[in-house]
């Protein structure tokens, strides 16, 4: 097919856009002495229009340009498709010039640079190739502006899901989770609980956006718990479990309440089978502790306030003169507990009267006044001399307490009985108990407290 006139000023238009589109520094203009000219020279001096199409070595590196009566022409495979293309010019200088602009091209880069009719351009064998390759054209340019479309929404989307999710790492959350819980009055014994899961996950997630988090991210977690089980790390199934229960509360505390959810913990059953339920001291046990020769007084009178105050270790080691005090109305001395591990916890406790004389002769604090630590491995070490039972602590001798003053006050008249048990050993009570007896009533008063207090015998 052979170009008309009006496709001849076309082509020579977009010949000089090419050439304005690489810059002549790109192009190095080759003398008769260079080689591919020298070569191009050797292997083209036949002037035939007489060439195969269809032969592989007409597309190879340096044969795509060829002689046609007098005219040069650019022949390049695309698609499987052998075209041509005159370059207009009978000087060899000016041909190579025009096929090195070309050569840069990738195959579909030069449909996209084309416009208009630069099709037209290309000479085919029939009107049928023609066409055939123009619908070829048209769909590859489609499908470049429908990939272009979804290349951009997709983008567009993801900058809109950043603007509107932010990000925070577990090292960041745990800054402002305790910022919170500060200010809503608990105590550092209270969270010092949550450190260790807190280190796991950052130990775990490093960076990772806690928001960018899947369920098979919180999957992979519990199995590196699991995985620290065989290697000795002091881990059980129900250590597990308190991680991944602080896990969820981390989670809704940012309001990821669906991710919080999809966590899986172990079940009760299998945590039980794993440990057995740990049984209180026996009553000849606890005969034993309260009438044992202990090295320091103090020490006697810290278990004795567990015993008949069911008051925390860390609350007795906390205890100044401060926390001792007299109602003026009633006469009755009591605990006053403003620094306790939950919000439960602030509360007065009627000093037992068996007790009352000891606590009002001791200088507080306790053993004077040690370090979380050393405080406990002391009192351990002296409880573990009279009393030393698998699966029994020192904070046994709470339990022990809470089971008593259950039991002497069973027969009690008040409908409220174990809320104010509740409030005596520093339990929540329920929503609505809360509601009735802490908002409303102010709590119990300090007699009625003290009546089911001293109603508490090991005897």
């Amino acid at each position: 097919m052979i170009p008309t006139a009006e496709a001849k000023k076309l082509e020579s238009l977009i010949y000089g856009v090419l050439e304005n589109y690489f810059s002549e520094s790109s192009i190095r203009s080759h003398s008769s002495k260079t080689p591919k000219y020298r070569d191009f020279k050797q292997n083209n001096t036949q002037k035939s229009t007489n060439y195969d199409t269809k032969k592989p070595k007409n597309d190879t590196k340096y044969l795509r340009l060829y002689l046609v009566g007098n005219t040069y022409y650019y022949r390049r495979k695309i698609k499987q498709k052998l075209f041509r293309i005159s370059l207009h010019t009978k000087c060899l200088r000016t041909a190579l010039k025009r096929k090195r602009v070309l050569d840069l091209l990738k195959g579909e880069d030069m449909f996209k640079l084309e416009t208009k009719d630069f099709k037209l351009f290309f000479e085919y064998d029939t009107e049928e190739e023609l066409k055939t390759a123009l619908e070829n054209a048209m769909q590859m340019q489609v499908q470049a502006q429908l990939q272009r479309y979804k290349e951009t929404k997709a983008y567009l989307e993801q900058e809109a899901q950043k603007e509107e999710q932010p990000e925070i790492t577990f090292e960041q959350l745990k800054d402002k989770f305790f910022a919170k819980k500060r200010a809503n009055g608990e105590t550092a014994g209270s969270l010092s609980e949550y450190i260790a899961t807190f280190n796991k996950l950052i130990e775990f997630f490093g960076n990772k956006n806690v928001y960018e988090l899947t369920e098979e991210d919180l999957d992979r977690f519990k199995e590196h718990l699991n995985t620290l089980i065989f290697r000795k790390k002091n881990l059980s199934k129900k250590t597990i479990n308190k991680h991944l229960i602080y896990l969820k509360m981390f989670l809704r505390f940012i309001h990821l309440n669906n991710l919080a959810d999809s966590i899986l913990l172990y079940k009760k059953r299998t945590i039980r089978q794993e440990t057995p339920k740990k049984s209180n001291y026996t009553k000849q046990e606890i005969k034993q502790i309260l009438k044992a020769d202990y090295a320091k007084k103090d020490i006697e009178l810290i278990i004795k306030i567990a015993l008949y105050s069911g008051l925390r270790q860390g609350e007795i080691r906390q205890l100044t003169q401060e926390n001792i005090v007299k109602d003026e109305e009633t006469g009755i001395y009591y605990f006053d507990l403003d620094d306790t591990k939950s919000e439960a916890g602030v509360r007065q406790v009627p000093i037992h009267k068996d007790i009352l004389q000891n606590v009002l002769e001791a200088n507080f604090p306790l053993l004077g006044g040690l370090n979380k630590n050393t405080f406990g491995k002391k009192v351990r070490y002296a409880l573990y001399k009279v009393v030393n039972e698998t699966g029994k602590t020192f904070h046994t001798l709470r339990a022990n307490m809470i089971d008593n003053i259950i039991d002497s006050n069973e027969e009690s008249d008040n409908k409220f009985a174990l809320h104010i048990i509740q409030e005596i050993v520093g339990h929540s009570p329920g929503d609505r108990v809360f509601l009735t007896t802490q908002t409303y009533k102010k709590g119990w008063n300090l007699a009625t407290k003290k009546e089911f207090v001293d109603n508490i015998s090991y005897n």
